[in-house]
């Protein structure tokens, strides 16, 4: 019973630590902008980057960028610290962290904060979670990552212009269905790296796919009709109703 009641004061913890909403402070600091009402409405680092940057410029847009990404980073980070240093109490740690996992990213995209109707999309929060638990996890997981991503924009978007630095990097941030496989598969090398690491990430990887799934309809909605029309122009038979 004793060990029950920390868990639960471990997800309660993990969820109100998930839930400050950096980039909604940043954006209101840099730009006076809500970030819930503009760009894609997102509360993250990637939003608040095109936020910025349209506003003031690219540089102060990056500066914006890293705040985020180092505040979401940090508090998912934090989190897993408070369990790691609370073992004294004798409770298991992987179910722990497997639960503190699952509130620190249930926290961050659907705020308390904002009644739980706005959030971000978990990534970076994953991200910490890794870098806490495991920092080796991190890079496995990176570089798993970007190999998908990569393949999935040359097989579905086409040629990449590795020359463009800010056209690759603007990949990272669209490509979502290449992001979402290479979450998937990123598991399997994270359990061959540390099997006691799989559960608390396939908890907090299976909150952020949710939150991606609508981005990948709509993206997938979107390139079929980019196909659509450059077949119909390549032979001359495109669409004038």
């Amino acid at each position: 019973m004793e060990n029950n009641v920390w868990l639960i004061l471990i997800a309660v913890t993990s969820y109100f630590i998930g839930s400050f909403p950096t980039s909604y402070f940043v954006a209101q600091k840099m730009a006076r902008k809500d970030i819930r009402a503009v760009g894609s409405g997102n509360i993250g680092a990637m939003n608040t980057f095109r936020v910025i940057e349209a506003e003031k410029s690219s540089r102060v847009g990056l500066v914006a960028f890293l705040f985020v990404l180092v505040g979401d980073v940090g508090k998912a980070v934090l989190a897993i610290f408070i369990v790691r240093w609370l073992s004294f109490l004798q409770y298991d740690l992987i179910p722990a962290f497997i639960i503190c996992s699952f509130f620190i990213i249930l926290g961050h995209n659907y705020s308390i904060v904002f009644k739980f109707r706005s959030g971000g999309r978990g990534i970076a929060c994953l991200m910490g979670i890794l870098l806490a638990l495991d920092w080796r996890s991190f890079w496995v997981w990176g570089g798993t990552i970007l190999v998908v991503l990569f393949i999935a924009e040359q097989l579905l978007v086409g040629k990449i212009r590795w020359g463009k630095i800010d056209a690759v990097f603007s990949i990272v941030g669209s490509q979502i269905v290449g992001r979402v496989i290479g979450m998937v598969v990123a598991l399997a090398p994270i359990y061959f790296l540390d099997s006691r690491l799989l559960f608390p990430i396939l908890a907090a990887t299976v909150l952020v796919i949710i939150k991606h799934m609508e981005r990948v309809r709509s993206y997938m909605r979107n390139l079929g009709v980019v196909r659509i029309g450059a077949d119909d122009i390549k032979h001359g038979t495109e669409n004038t109703s």
